[in-house]
């Protein structure tokens, strides 16, 4: 592709991606943002989540040399969203 476009056409690309980007970390806040609303809807407004919390995080950044507290935290809240949507709080279902 890079050898069919001008540098001008690519500078426009990256101008345009600047505005509007549309890679995987662009997609990754707009997966993070649904789960955050779903995880909010029904809680009080201290116990909902920051969009930050919601990414997914990958290889070594800072997020991934949590804490066990912090790991189970993280753990509890994803049951607790999942319970939320496919079953009674607290309780799983049985099949």
């Amino acid at each position: 592709m890079l050898r069919g476009i001008t540098v001008r056409q690519f500078q426009e690309w990256r101008a345009y991606a600047d505005l509007e980007p549309f890679d995987e970390e662009r997609a990754d806040a707009r997966a993070a943002s649904i789960v955050q609303a779903i995880y909010n809807s029904p809680r009080r407004k201290k116990d909902r989540l920051k969009l930050q919390e919601c990414l997914l995080s990958f290889g070594e950044q800072p997020s991934a040399a949590a804490t066990d507290e912090q790991k189970l935290a993280q753990t509890r809240r994803t049951l607790d969203m999942l319970f939320a949507l496919h079953g009674p709080k607290g309780k799983m279902r049985k099949k």
